[in-house]
């Protein structure tokens, strides 16, 4: 799982419109995630929900485990954003669903509602 996984194509051309205020959720095509061997990890410009009102990219440093939600394989990951610029402020647990039948996987971030089928892919840099 340690490597560095880039925005995937798809996502950067997804359009997010948050339920709300109808806020399209920034998705920058430089957002990366940095998954270390010593399970450290690191975010730059991943984009979050923060709340129904509130976006965010998160970019900051924290760790990683591998775990399970209900019957998927999850990247769970805790990050301190300390983005001076983002609205978000705080430390950010994250649950990031591998995708894909086998590795090299991709790393699945759903936003807002599941049911909506909004989400972010980040694919392994090669």
């Amino acid at each position: 799982m340690a490597g560095t996984y880039v925005i995937d194509a798809d996502s950067q051309k997804r359009r997010i419109t948050l339920r709300l205020d109808k806020t399209v959720l920034p998705v920058s095509h430089s957002a990366r995630i940095v998954l270390s061997g010593d399970h450290s990890a690191e975010f730059i410009g991943v984009p979050e929900e923060y709340s129904e009102e509130q976006v965010c990219s998160v970019t900051g440093r924290g760790s990683w485990r591998i775990g399970k939600h209900d019957s998927f394989t999850v990247v769970r990951a805790i990050i301190v954003n300390d983005d001076p610029t983002s609205p978000c402020k705080a430390e950010f647990g994250h649950e990031l669903m591998l995708y894909g039948k086998k590795p090299p996987y991709k790393l699945h971030i759903t936003i807002s509602d599941p049911d909506l089928g909004y989400a972010v892919q980040f694919e392994k840099r090669h």
